[in-house]
């Protein structure tokens, strides 16, 4: 079996999109206010998005200014980057406890960025565009933050809010959390490599800078220190760089109607994504606090929570590994 028929294999295994999780995806969806609706099924084909979210008429090329310009308003307004988790730890105190269980869903994500880029590096283009994401991975990897890359920034952190070493990997972690690493796995390896630049660049380097604000916010008030919290604050300033440049890449790129499409899907397919994820955050952060009622806030969103299938972050670099792939984050 070829490498792209296992990883299809271990999609299909890890993802398990069910009927209730694809309603759900339609609620995301209904939710983005003051927004034309996007049609996931449709993604595929350019002429349904024609620039109808980006404000311009079908078939039109924008220049690649405009055109970023505008990705960027869809991105700041995206529910991703304006979750009500988000909106709540900037506004509710939150303990160290809620912090705790926020965290150890989140350092699944942190220790796999690195991989998304670097399958991402495989397949550029040319020399420019690997230069482009070298740079964002030398940041990423531990220049600037004293030799610790960012995962062992995280796991600093984790250790402040009182979990004990190891926990951070016997932690059974939501669906749409190991979905968002699937997905992005997905992305980089089986999508145009443009749609990987979409996602990995606009999808984060660009909402970042915009969701991590309230989260300080919201340690800063429970107390944390500042040599506590380097890693979000650290995010902050250096996703503004990677985000700049990543754009430079961009605009070279965004030069036809299809190509500015594709870095679109990409930026859409993971900001999709990570609206999802922080709902699961959420939903770990209810079950922890109300555990007896938990019934009553799932029955309250129709697709409900089902901790079925959910897996700890060993288990799920033990799956992903024997597929043959790389989502292991960084120990």
């Amino acid at each position: 079996m070829n490498s792209k028929a296992i990883f299809s294999e271990a999609w299909k295994a890890f993802r398990n999109v069910s009927a209730t999780q694809t309603r759900a995806m339609g609620r995301v969806r209904d939710k983005i206010a003051d927004r034309r609706r996007v049609n996931l099924d449709n993604m595929a084909r350019p002429e349904i998005l024609g620039g109808a979210m980006l404000g311009g008429p079908i078939h039109t090329v924008m220049d690649a200014k405009t055109f970023l310009k505008r990705l960027r308003g869809e991105v700041e307004s995206h529910t991703a980057v304006n979750h009500p988790l988000l909106a709540r730890v900037a506004q509710v105190p939150f303990t160290r406890e809620d912090y705790r269980i926020f965290g150890l869903q989140h350092y699944a994500l942190v220790g796999n960025f690195t991989t998304y880029l670097e399958y991402l590096l495989l397949s550029a283009p040319d020399s420019d565009a690997k230069q482009w994401i070298a740079k964002v991975l030398v940041d990423e990897y531990g220049e600037g933050s004293d030799g610790k890359d960012h995962a062992e920034l995280y796991r600093e952190y984790l250790y402040t809010c009182g979990v004990v070493p190891g926990e951070e990997y016997e932690t059974r972690l939501h669906k749409d959390v190991t979905g968002f690493i699937a997905e992005h796995l997905r992305i980089c390896r089986e999508e145009p490599f443009l749609v990987g630049l979409g996602a990995v660049g606009p999808g984060h380097e660009w909402s970042i800078p915009k969701m991590f604000p309230p989260i300080v916010q919201g340690l800063r008030r429970t107390g944390y220190s500042e040599a506590e919290i380097i890693y979000f604050t650290l995010h902050m300033e250096q996703d503004e760089d990677h985000g700049a440049w990543l754009e430079e890449a961009l605009e070279i790129y965004a030069s036809s109607y299809e190509n500015q499409m594709q870095i679109y899907r990409g930026a859409m397919l993971s900001l999709e994504a990570r609206a999802r994820f922080w709902s699961a955050v959420q939903d770990k952060i209810v079950r922890w606090r109300q555990p007896n009622n938990l019934h009553l806030r799932s029955e309250m969103r129709r697709e409900g929570h089902d901790q079925y299938g959910e897996l700890t972050l060993r288990q799920w670099q033990t799956k992903v590994a024997e597929a043959g792939l790389r989502a292991t984050g960084r120990a």
